[in-house]
């Protein structure tokens, strides 16, 4: 139990309670699985059922995002990522009821029971009324322990936001605006893995979600579903891939069309082209950064000269934790210390930061942090075109002291300044 601090003991008895019934029940469980219908396993109550109700709703009130079954040598850990950081759930699953688990998640998402061997995916809904479910995105990857299955919470109310709540700054915001609603080209959305790209993605959808315009999505899955915008959904498995729906979507009159993911050379050809002919092109891609994204597509194989011609802005963004604002620490930077290094040029003795109180307060959870916030660059290139350069390492010309008005490090410097980051975790990522 020591290894689950952040689960009360309240949770964790009732946790191995359903555990226990769930073993004493396996034999009965196993036959019925090969019979049942997967829209039967929502209604019907086992001690199973039960006990997989029991590790979401767990999951869903400590704020989730993520759920990590994790088979090891004698038994399954279960994981969950919150505010970006993986913290056990439940420290211990017995090996003999882990494999009854992975078949129920395999019936309820209609995958293969039987296939043990190579990955699957699939996704099923969790909850009462329509309205208040929830989407799950399950993840099957076999290990040379077992099957790890990893389930994205999805369809989350409380992470889907507008625009001016991305905590972008207010010249970054105004500025953003203004080239989402105006002119033509393509605005990307660039960061790694779990940065928030989505969710800026869907506020723009959001913000430009009017009558009077056709707007299209392709994604893979449909997180958010918007009433109003065409979403289409990419399945890999009748080979209706993210080409396959571009290609389309082309003859489907859009105004404005997004792309949950730029990740093959075709799809950036393809929607590249499309904002060269007057349409307003939103994309998300996996880079470090609005720079680095510049790189990414001459390596994709589009030229210098096009990416300025059909590129509107690059937006880069980053999540961090945000301080808790009731139990967070003052200090001054000291001269001469990793910190005022870091800060260069904005380094001033007098300006107070803050860190995080370990022991925290109720309001956080007695962790010092509450929820994460982002840090963004926005890189624009002007309207001239420039000729096309005969070395691709000339592309990055492109970027002019012009182009980028703010960085994404300045930006966290100015947010920790005002008391929402802690520097330390700023300076972890630069």
């Amino acid at each position: 139990l020591h290894d689950a601090l952040p689960i009360s003991m309240e949770v964790q008895e009732k946790y191995f309670q359903l555990i226990t019934r769930a073993r004493h029940n396996m034999d009965e469980e196993l036959l019925p699985l090969v019979r049942e219908e997967p829209a039967a396993l929502q209604r019907e109550r086992t001690p199973l059922t039960e006990l997989l109700e029991f590790i979401l709703q767990t999951a869903l009130h400590e704020g989730a995002s993520d759920i990590h079954f994790e088979p090891l040598e004698e038994e399954v850990r279960i994981r969950m990522r919150v505010k970006g950081e993986m913290r056990v759930l439940f420290a211990h699953m017995p090996l003999e009821l882990y494999g009854n688990l992975v078949s129920r998640f395999k019936l309820i998402c209609g995958l293969d029971i039987a296939e043990h061997r190579l990955p699957q995916d699939g996704r099923f809904s969790f909850g009462g009324k329509q309205e208040n479910s929830l989407d799950v995105r399950m993840s099957v990857v076999p290990m040379i322990t077992g099957e790890k299955i990893v389930l994205r919470l999805l369809n989350n109310k409380d992470n889907f936001k507008g625009l001016a709540q991305l905590d972008l700054s207010e010249r970054n915001l105004e500025l953003l605006k203004h080239k989402c609603t105006s002119g033509h080209g393509a605005i990307l959305i660039a960061g790694p893995v779990n940065s928030g790209k989505t969710t800026t993605l869907y506020a723009i959808l959001s913000m430009l979600n009017q009558e009077g315009n056709n707007i299209i999505s392709i994604e893979d899955p449909v997180e958010y579903r918007i009433e109003g915008i065409n979403q289409i959904q990419v399945n890999e498995k009748i080979a209706f891939t993210f080409e396959k729906a571009l290609e389309a979507v082309l003859r489907q009159d859009f105004d404005c069309l997004a792309v949950g993911e730029i990740r093959s050379s075709q799809v950036a050809e393809t929607l590249i082209s499309a904002a060269l002919t007057g349409r307003r092109i939103y994309g998300t891609i996996h880079t470090p950064g609005a720079v680095k994204t510049v790189y990414r597509l001459l390596d994709m194989g589009i030229r210098p000269y096009i990416i300025r011609a059909a590129v509107r802005a690059i937006v880069g963004q980053r999540l961090l934790r945000r301080l808790c604002p009731i139990c967070r620490l003052p200090y001054q930077v000291q001269q001469n210390s990793r910190e005022a290094h870091f800060l260069g040029e904005a380094y001033r003795p007098e300006d107070i930061y803050y860190h995080h109180n370990p022991q925290g307060c109720p309001q956080c959870g007695h962790t010092g942090f509450i929820g994460r916030i982002a840090i963004h660059e926005i890189l624009c290139f002007s309207e001239e075109l420039s000729e096309e350069p005969k070395d691709k390492e000339v592309g990055a010309s492109l970027i002019s002291p012009d182009c980028l008005l703010s960085t994404m490090r300045e930006d966290g410097i100015a947010k920790a300044l005002a008391g929402e980051i802690q520097l330390e975790e700023l300076m972890n990522i630069f």
